[in-house]
């Protein structure tokens, strides 16, 4: 019995460790008012001003990487183009705050120029709107006049 409890719990310590560090793929980093964030409601819509998909990889909200799509072999990867270090600059203002777009978590055993990574299993079309860690809503990217766009899905209660 001893020996039953001793493995279910180094199976656990095991399930618990990241193989590798754990990075967030999200859209560049923007400022957006905080009339708009208390005011969003379902199906709007909010311009990113971008007109291709820009990607960054963020640690710990820092952002590390500039990365690409790529298609290989009926699966999607992200392909490293640049490292960052650590521009990430936060501007205390009382009007705007800093919205993160993030498409998910993945976890990648190298960060340098070159190296891909899957990212099959994240969906690129959904996409997680977080002020200050917070999620405040969930949406889905669009094309609005040929620029990249997000319509809220839903709004959370924060």
């Amino acid at each position: 019995m001893k020996a039953e409890t001793q493995a279910n719990a180094l199976a656990t310590l095991v399930q618990k460790k990241k193989q590798y560090p754990e990075y967030e793929l999200t859209l560049p980093l923007f400022k957006i008012k905080q009339s708009f964030v208390k005011k969003m409601q379902k199906d709007d819509v909010l311009l990113v001003g971008l007109n291709h998909l820009d990607l960054r990889l963020l640690l710990e909200n820092k952002s590390c990487a500039n990365v690409e799509i790529l298609r290989e072999d009926n699966s999607q990867k992200i392909k490293i183009t640049y490292l960052d270090k650590d521009t990430l600059q936060q501007g205390n203002t009382k009007k705007y705050e800093t919205l993160k777009c993030s498409f998910g978590i993945l976890q990648s055993r190298k960060l340098e120029v070159g190296y891909k990574v899957n990212i099959s299993q994240l969906n690129l079309q959904e996409v997680r709107l977080f002020v200050k860690e917070k999620n405040i809503a969930d949406g889905r990217l669009v094309k609005v006049d040929d620029e990249i766009a997000i319509k809220i899905t839903k709004v959370n209660n924060v």
